[in-house]
């Protein structure tokens, strides 16, 4: 592979600083390499593998210098920068919801739907699934390559990094407040510390969650031309990093345990954990050591309809968003660039 110029876009953001660990670890062959960030992150001094990067002003950026710019920055700054970023030659792979719905620009989860970068050059926008949708159809596209997947059900707890570094802070100020007997802040609209909460995101006029609506949505258009069902509820819980989610899964053939074992023992960075061991398919697990999504709690259903369940869990900043990112970026580099 010929090596190219990147810029990262968000590059002091809890995602931003995971691309960049995952960019140096897996030795992408990188000409310069341009940290961007908001005018206020504008000239810290940020780490990437033996050498110190000073940040830059992505507004003030010249794009056309990059073959590729990723965006780990929010939906606002993707808004306003990709189309720039795009029109200059350079590819975007953006990783905000602001492109996922757009029919023009392929929405991506690496090692599913990889074939669909080969329209990249049409918009030179690339879109990158939620962290959770990713998680999710990791899972289930070897099911669903034997047998096309009818129905899923997904109980998803949301860690409070999928809000950003803000959601981390708050569950960490939060808990040591009530540690030391004092409430939550008064600017807290809800407790997180210590709880659980039924809802994420906005409710909708159909009762289902802007975050629930989200992993239906995604699903459909990845997994797009087949009759899907995907019904989820999500669930914020008090954890730092590592969404976990609980699935059921009905295909048109049935599926024993044994089979979807052999189908996800073939995968890349997916480990079936043995239930014996309830720290490792925990979230606690996946902060540290090779991101990875691990799968546990396989079993079939006792009517003996076929389908069966299971439990999964990932780091969603580095496995299911960075990691993401970065395998898209390898894949556009091999085959597209």
């Amino acid at each position: 592979m010929r090596t190219i110029n990147l810029a990262v876009v968000g590059a002091t953001g809890l995602v931003g600083e995971a691309i960049l660990k995952l960019l140096a670890e897996r030795e992408l062959p990188l000409g310069e390499l341009y940290a961007l960030a908001s005018d206020s992150g504008a000239g810290k001094r940020i780490s990437f593998a033996s050498r110190s990067l000073t940040v830059t002003d992505a507004a003030q950026f010249d794009f056309s210098k990059v073959d590729v710019a990723i965006f780990a920055a929010g939906a606002p700054a993707s808004q306003a920068l990709v189309p720039v970023a795009a029109e200059s030659g350079a590819l975007a792979v953006d990783l905000s919801p602001a492109y996922r719905y757009d029919d023009a620009v392929p929405l991506i989860v690496a090692d599913v739907n990889d074939e669909l970068l080969a329209q990249a050059r049409e918009t030179n926008i690339v879109a990158c699934a939620d962290a959770a949708t990713v998680q999710l159809l990791r899972a289930l596209k070897p099911i669903n390559d034997m047998a096309p997947i009818q129905e899923v059900v997904v109980t998803q707890l949301q860690a409070a990094s999928a809000t950003g570094r803000s959601g981390v802070d708050q569950l960490a100020q939060q808990s040591v407040r009530l540690l030391n007997g004092m409430a939550p802040s008064e600017d807290a609209k809800a407790q997180i510390a210590f709880n659980v909460l039924p809802v994420s995101g906005q409710v909708q006029e159909n009762g289902y969650s802007s975050e629930e609506l989200k992993l239906m949505l995604e699903s459909r258009r990845v997994l797009a031309g087949q009759q899907l069902q995907v019904l989820v509820t999500t669930v914020r819980v008090p954890v730092f990093y590592g969404h976990g989610q609980s699935v059921t899964v009905r295909a048109v053939q049935p599926l024993s345990a044994g089979q979807a074992v052999t189908l996800w023992e073939g995968e890349q960075d997916l480990i079936v954990q043995e239930n014996d061991d309830p720290q490792a398919m925990s979230p606690v697990a996946m902060v540290e050591g090779l991101p990875e999504l691990r799968i546990s709690r396989i079993r079939e259903d006792m009517e003996g309809t076929g389908a069966i369940s299971y439990f999964s869990v990932a780091d969603n900043v580095r496995w299911g968003a960075a990691l993401n990112a970065v395998k898209i970026v390898e894949k556009l580099l091999k085959d597209y660039l």
